[in-house]
């Protein structure tokens, strides 16, 4: 049986934001709900059963929902700490989850999703309060190391057109608070939106938001570059919506009709067999859509730039942990547009 490093479990298939390039943003096609306890305990069972998390691997809490709202976090948290199974979040922190003993205890990495660094680009993509968003993602962070949490912080800033100077202001405040900071470019992150785009079906009025606000010069050159018999990293992590249907990917939409089956009903090989054999995927790699996924999410060329000014001995070694960084991320994706 294979076993993953990371597996992305929604426990929380509701979001708050309101952003135009998410899937589960503004454009959402379908409301989902929240993972009551007892499934989740007989998912976590049925994944220890079968020795599909590595000794060390680690749970993501989240892909296209925000985990904090979940009304019984806390009570999750206690059926993974009983495994001594460890975890971590993606959250665009316009919540404060309770944080205590429980909630650090195996806690890994909280990674924050940002859209800027002001009110006005919060209003164009996630629709919170900016000031209440800076407030919490301090209140987390400092609760989280006064609980001894001595895991990773990361703010996860996408790059638009529109919030380019507004990127060292976020790295100072990053580094204020011994938060690593990592900027990539946003992508559009929607499955029905990004297909009708490499297919010349996109509505004329989205398709002019995107040239406006997403740096999109790339998308045909990385569709175009896709080599022959490319393989989709995907098939190194799982991802599971908080029905427990274990998806083809963490990009594809939550449901049935994107899964390879159900965790707690149908066989586990059977599953990951269908997972690498089947026609969605495989016209998502034919496409070129899964080689720009995975080779889009990179450091803006200027800030690339000024850290090698500023960090000359460095710099092939931030930039390297930056890629890794964002490598890492199509996890959630659940956040890449965001």
């Amino acid at each position: 049986m294979k076993t993953f490093d990371r597996i992305y479990f929604e426990i929380s298939g509701v979001c708050n934001g309101k952003c135009p390039y998410c899937l589960s943003g503004i454009h959402r096609r379908a409301t989902g709900g929240f993972v009551d306890c007892e499934r989740f305990e007989r998912a976590l069972d049925v994944m220890t059963k079968n020795h599909l998390l590595s000794s060390d691997g680690t749970i993501g809490l989240y892909n296209w929902g925000e985990p904090f709202l979940h009304p019984r976090l806390s009570e999750l948290l206690l059926v993974l700490n009983e495994r001594e199974l460890s975890y971590g979040f993606s959250t665009n922190a316009s919540r404060v989850p309770a944080i205590d003993q429980t909630f650090v205890r195996n806690l890994k990495f909280i990674l924050f999703s940002m859209p800027g660094f002001s009110q006005r680009a919060y209003d164009r993509i996630h629709g919170f309060n900016f000031e209440q968003v800076l407030k919490n993602i301090q209140s987390i962070v400092q609760t989280c190391r006064e609980q001894g949490f001595r895991g990773l912080f990361t703010i996860s800033y996408h790059v638009y057109q529109f919030n380019l100077e507004e990127i060292f202001r976020c790295e100072e405040f990053a580094a204020r608070w011994d938060i690593a900071f990592s900027p990539v470019y946003a992508i559009l992150n929607n499955w029905w939106h990004i297909n009708a785009l490499v297919d010349s079906k996109l509505n004329y009025d989205l398709l002019r938001q995107i040239s406006e606000d997403l740096f999109s010069f790339e998308f045909r050159k990385k569709i175009s570059a896709a080599p022959k018999g490319y393989e989709c990293p995907q098939y190194n992590l799982l991802a599971m919506d908080e029905a427990c249907n274990l998806l083809l990917c963490c990009q594809v939409p939550p449901g049935e009709a994107f899964s390879c089956g159900n965790l707690l009903k149908d066989e586990i090989e059977t599953m990951l067999h269908y997972r690498q054999d089947n026609s969605i995927c495989e016209e998502c790699i034919r496409k070129g859509l899964s080689y720009y996924f995975h080779n889009s999410l990179v450091v803006p060329g200027f800030y690339a730039e000024a850290l090698r000014k500023r960090y000359p001995n460095k710099t092939l070694q931030i930039l390297g942990r930056l890629a890794k960084e964002a490598r890492g991320r199509l996890r959630r994706p659940g956040r890449l547009g965001l």
